[in-house]
């Protein structure tokens, strides 16, 4: 059985404003963690969801419900591999105000972080 694991949101600034927030969708979480200081000191808050198990129906979006790490996500760095697609359309349908960034495995840190920063800031100008 695959694990599903999630983390909290934590981010915070000295004068108490919210972090940018990218929700990191990986079926791998030794690696997704191992890039977390990365993004951190880059001033983005991070959250892992290593996906819905054994059933995409156990993701709560799929299942037409909320996520707490989705709803305060200000992008998706995505990289879910078999079974993921019916989550990033339950993404889509749920927060499609949110963008997704899908994960280029080829691409560095940087660049994930330069990429998720651009969609997520891009995303709340469409919002305002």
């Amino acid at each position: 059985m695959r694990q599903r694991t999630t983390s909290a949101w934590n981010g915070t600034r000295a004068d108490g404003s919210r972090r940018l927030r990218v929700l990191v969708e990986s079926a791998d979480p030794a690696l997704a963690v191992s890039d977390f200081a990365r993004f951190t000191r880059a001033g983005i808050d991070v959250a892992l969801c290593c996906g819905p198990g054994d059933s995409p129906a156990e993701c709560p979006l799929v299942r037409g419900e909320e996520c707490a790490l989705a709803g305060g996500a200000d992008a998706v760095l995505f990289q879910l591999g078999t079974g993921g697609q019916d989550v990033l359309e339950a993404w889509h349908r749920r927060h499609e105000e949110t963008p997704v960034v899908i994960l280029d495995e080829s691409a560095s840190i940087e660049g994930q972080i330069d990429a998720v920063r651009r969609a997520a800031i891009e995303g709340r100008r469409r919002r305002i």
